[in-house]
């Protein structure tokens, strides 16, 4: 019996995302179609392709031996579909985003609207936690990061620094003429690394660095720095946040950067996506967002 195009691609994407719901998601089937395109090519095959349990699905032996084979092929037709459907059709489908709560709110929402308004096929489904989300096995096809990207089945594209500054409320009456002397002042804490936190800043460039360490102490803890900012802007403290939130608050006067010249270096926050087969409506979001933040 010969075995149906579908459903080669449909376990293609299984085994990949290890997941029949995450595959479901990226094909924009239901579960349920995934199984029975599986289980039909499984029969078509004659043979066992992969084992299920509650937790993800893996290849078989035989179904290791059968991706290998055809993986390449799969990619090579859907990147030749892609190629032909975005010189006859406007992109279309649903893209599947994922950021911090505090960076997806602040920064994303505004290029979210313009870009539906640019493509009105595409759809976004859109998820702002601060959780670690497995991209692959959620089925995510991007996510905003701070910080250093270690899988190593990701691409990480860099969006724009993200080193930590200081700031207060602006009628804070933060007076001081020496860097040390913000440890008299209440800080606003990230939460988790106790009442009283050393807190290790630098300034300079190349071999004229030079740094401080400041051991400050606080009533109030978070774990969302759009909370500090906020917080700091109600006069509760001192904070060290993303320079991002800095901007924010000093535009609309709430916040007061202090020391600006110190900082707390940090590794940029990145665009992150799983695979290079991109579907055409995903690359258009990273290459907008990349163009949008190229002034941040």
């Amino acid at each position: 019996m010969k075995a149906d195009k579908d459903n080669i691609a449909t376990f293609v994407e299984v085994i990949r995302r290890r997941s029949l719901a995450a595959a479901g998601r990226h094909l924009e089937v239901p579960k349920s179609t995934v199984s029975r395109r599986l289980a039909r090519l499984e029969e078509q095959l004659g043979t066992k392709l992969v084992h299920r349990d509650a937790r993800r699905v893996t290849a078989t032996s035989e179904g290791s031996r059968f991706y290998e084979s055809v993986v390449d092929a799969v990619d090579s037709l859907n990147t030749a579909v892609a190629t032909i459907e975005l010189n006859t059709t406007e992109p279309r489908g649903t893209i599947r985003v994922t950021a911090p709560g505090d960076l997806g709110r602040l920064l994303l929402i505004p290029h979210f609207v313009a870009f539906l308004e640019r493509y009105p096929d595409i759809s976004l489904d859109l998820v702002f936690t601060n959780r670690f989300v497995d991209l692959v096995q959620e089925g995510v096809d991007l996510a905003l990061r701070a910080g250093r990207v270690t899988e190593p089945n990701l691409i990480a594209r860099n969006l724009f620094p993200s080193d930590f500054r200081l700031a207060a409320h602006p009628e804070a009456n933060v007076e001081c003429t020496d860097i040390a002397e913000l440890e008299r002042y209440p800080f606003v804490l990230y939460r988790g690394r106790g009442r009283t936190q050393v807190l290790r800043l630098e300034r300079g460039s190349g071999g004229h660095r030079e740094s401080v360490e400041l051991t400050v102490n606080g009533r109030v803890a978070v774990d969302d720095y759009g909370a500090m900012a906020e917080l700091v802007a109600a006069g509760q403290g001192v904070g060290l946040m993303p320079e991002i939130h800095i901007a924010e608050g000093t535009r609309t006067g709430r916040l007061l950067p202090i020391f600006p010249e110190w900082s707390l270096p940090a590794p940029p926050v990145h665009l992150v996506y799983s695979t290079r087969q991109l579907p055409e409506r995903v690359r258009l979001l990273i290459d907008y967002l990349s163009q949008a933040f190229t002034t941040v």
